[in-house]
């Protein structure tokens, strides 16, 4: 009977899935976050059951025929929630199951074997890399409060910040505005509170105010450009600890880059001036095809890979 794999990119703002055969792509399917952190576990088997079944009706065969999964899911890399997904998972489709993290997925379709450094922004950033001797290492991602520098969830907040700044000095600037709309708050004291409530607000939801501003918007456009900065900063730093003077690839992947001409900009020149051993790369990133591809080399014996 022919195997069929499955491969799950749950991010923290929309799943997609990925159904195949040994060769060939036969369905996709995709729902809303997965991010348990985020919908809880009802939220998250529901986003998942309802990708899956879209990418298995395409496909025209059960979930139950499955033969193999792998999930790159955002947080799994801490084990209780690694263990939660994997039983969401298994609650929908027969076969082995395999979750790991989404970077890890990110990685696999963009370098598959080879050695290279991933910078990821999105909600959340994190630059992983992996060099010729097998080592792997990580720079950022510890959540945007503390760290995510660059990631649409930290443009968000430093847009706020700056804009009150502004507000200290007995400026009124335009972007303060945008950002009081975007929140849906009436007033300032409103955004204030906003602000400053539980739970805290979704930052990230100010990333589209922010990049619609930074034509004519001089805070905006800064902030921008020090996403740029700050996620090659990030890059560098692992390039200088996985790769030393060696030659080292680069590639760059997520809706920060792909929908901001001024991060990608920046990003590639700031990274050019500090890591001159380092070439950035035009490529396309498909995680879920990278969790697809994965759940098919389980099965292939030992000679083919």
């Amino acid at each position: 009977m022919m195997p069929f794999f499955l491969g799950i990119d749950g991010g923290g703002t929309k799943t997609r899935c990925l159904v195949g055969d040994e060769e060939s792509e036969l369905g996709r399917g995709s729902s809303s976050s997965c991010k348990v952190q985020k919908v809880g576990e009802a939220g998250a088997r529901d986003s998942l059951s309802a990708a899956i079944h879209e990418a298995c009706v395409q496909a025209e065969i059960s979930p139950r025929k499955i033969s193999r999964t792998c999930a790159g899911i955002t947080g799994s890399g801490r084990a209780e929630i690694g263990e939660l997904m994997r039983d969401l998972v298994i609650s929908v489709v027969g076969g082995e199951v395999e979750v790991i993290g989404d970077i890890d997925v990110a990685f696999e379709d963009a370098f598959a074997d080879q050695p290279g450094v991933l910078v990821i922004a999105g909600t959340g950033a994190i630059a992983y890399g992996k060099n010729s001797a097998g080592n792997i290492a990580r720079v950022g991602g510890w959540g945007y409060l503390v760290s995510d520098e660059g990631s649409g969830s930290w443009v968000g907040l430093e847009a706020v910040r700056a804009v009150l700044r502004e507000k200290d000095r007995g400026e009124n600037p335009a972007l303060l505005g945008r950002l009081t709309e975007a929140f849906g708050t009436a007033n300032f004291d409103q955004f204030v509170i906003k602000l400053n409530g539980n739970p805290v607000p979704d930052f990230s939801t100010l990333f589209p105010v922010v990049l619609s501003s930074a034509e004519d918007d001089a805070i905006a456009r800064a902030v921008l450009e020090r996403a740029g900065r700050e996620l090659a900063i990030n890059a560098g730093t692992l390039v200088e600890r996985l790769f030393m003077h060696d030659v080292c690839s680069v590639i760059s992947y997520g809706g920060v880059f792909s929908s901001s001409e001024i991060v990608m900009a920046e990003f590639s020149s700031a990274l050019k001036t500090r890591s001159p051993n380092a070439t950035l790369l035009t490529r396309t990133v498909d995680p879920a095809r990278g969790a697809l591809e994965r759940a098919r080399r389980g099965f292939r014996p030992a000679s083919a890979t």
